[in-house]
């Protein structure tokens, strides 16, 4: 849903970057999750606002700055079970981090390891294949298929973008 950037103010608030399509969705939460590391803490949320793209939260367990400072880093999930549908074609970001990358021909590109946000559209951080780190766009005309049971995505490479003698 999001991810931790900073306090606000010193009653415990946290500055959040929404990770989701609809950042009003944090309207509805009473609950999420913190996420950091493998481990896992439920917060109830007792008060959402808005500021400019960043969601403003304030959960009933953080009272001072001290400790809304120890969330800086995190995430804030929900549980899979409260996501909300998904038009087809699109993907959790979770859904696509791991996925084998495969191009036309079939052969493996590498695994999708991080996903970058740029403002015009997402970028794949693909490692592990015979070309090294690969920044794919996530456009369209790039991502020809993803099959999540799988766990592959089919590509078409831009021009270019790797080198051929590799």
């Amino acid at each position: 849903m999001g991810e931790v950037l900073t306090t606000q103010g010193n009653k415990g608030e946290v500055k959040v970057r929404p990770l989701t399509g609809d950042p009003q969705r944090w309207s509805e939460l009473t609950r999420v999750f913190f996420c950091r590391a493998g481990a896992r803490e439920e917060l109830t949320v007792e008060q959402v606002r808005f500021f400019r793209q960043f969601v403003v939260v304030k959960f009933k367990e953080i009272n001072d700055m001290t400790q809304a400072e120890k969330l800086r880093g995190g995430f804030l999930c929900i549980p899979l079970a409260e996501r909300r549908p998904l038009p087809e074609g699109s993907y959790y970001l979770d859904q696509i981090l791991g996925l084998s990358v495969l191009d036309e021909t079939g052969a493996f590109l590498g695994k999708i390891e991080d996903i970058l946000a740029t403002g015009a559209n997402d970028v794949y951080v693909v490692r592990g294949g015979p070309h090294g780190e690969i920044l794919l766009p996530a456009l369209k005309s790039v991502v020809l298929a993803v099959d999540l049971p799988a766990g592959t995505m089919k590509v078409r490479l831009p021009a270019g973008l790797v080198d051929e003698d590799d």
